[in-house]
């Protein structure tokens, strides 16, 4: 139960702590894989932080000893082509939440596959302890890894690690993951993790909200367009402080990357 009495499905664990969001997947028995209905979970949830003024960012982590392994092939028929393209799309909305939305802080403890590494590339700050590691196994099933992870990866890490993680499903330990990129600080364990992220959203608390998710956005979106174009853009950013009514102004921003 959340400390504001609001629920996600048995599996997500939600409190408010610093005015951010702590999202807590606790499907542990099936080490944080996704079946449709964790999926449209974890839509909501975030979807929630997004929506709720009082709300300024989110952290999500997990419990257990997989941050999460994926899609639960197990739970989903393959052949079914119709759910498969509603969890597709679902778990692209999740992404689009997270990327295009309040600052976000993923705070990783263990193994991390699949669509829990996409998740986490959609996050601002990543923070991983040491034995933790990341993998996309999709290939090794036939599996496209979609859902807009390789336009995440090929911006964010590099058309070569791209590669190396979508065809050739390398292992990465989190020391490597923080050398090409994939998070941004180790830690030695679960109470590390919490305290760094918790450091993080204490951070970010302190600062000029408005033009947190202005700066956030320029930098997501900005770099694949033309100078002329992005310069346009950046002006909007920088010219915040025009509008009244900054919820309204960020929700009009967004909109300009959508």
């Amino acid at each position: 139960m959340s400390s504001n009495n609001v629920q996600f499905g048995e599996y997500i664990d939600f409190e408010i702590k610093k005015r951010f969001g702590i999202i807590t997947l606790n499907r542990v028995h099936r080490s944080n894989a996704f079946d449709i209905k964790q999926f449209e979970n974890l839509k909501n949830v975030v979807q929630y932080c997004q929506n709720e003024e009082k709300i300024r960012g989110l952290i999500l982590t997990n419990n257990g000893n997989s941050f999460s392994t994926g899609v639960d092939l197990g739970a989903i028929d393959g052949s079914d082509h119709e759910a498969v393209k509603y969890l597709e799309a679902t778990a692209a909305t999740i992404c689009k939440l997270l990327y295009n939305g309040k600052p976000a802080i993923c705070a990783i403890n263990g193994r991390t596959m699949g669509e829990g590494v996409v998740f986490s590339t959609c996050c601002d700050y990543r923070i991983a302890t040491k034995d933790s590691y990341f993998q996309m196994p999709e290939i090794f099933s036939g599996i496209f890894t979609g859902t807009g992870c390789l336009v995440l990866f090929s911006r964010i890490l590099g058309i070569l690690w791209t590669k190396k993680l979508c065809m050739f499903a390398e292992k990465i330990t989190a020391e490597k993951a923080l050398i090409i990129g994939l998070i941004d600080e180790v830690v030695n364990n679960k109470e590390e993790l919490m305290k760094a992220a918790l450091d993080k959203a204490n951070y970010l608390f302190t600062k000029n909200q408005t033009v947190l998710n202005a700066i956030k956005l320029c930098a997501n979106h900005l770099a694949d367009k033309s100078y002329y174009d992005a310069y346009e853009l950046e002006k909007v950013g920088s010219n915040w402080y025009q509008f009244d009514d900054k919820n309204q102004y960020i929700l009009d921003f967004r909109k300009k990357f959508e």
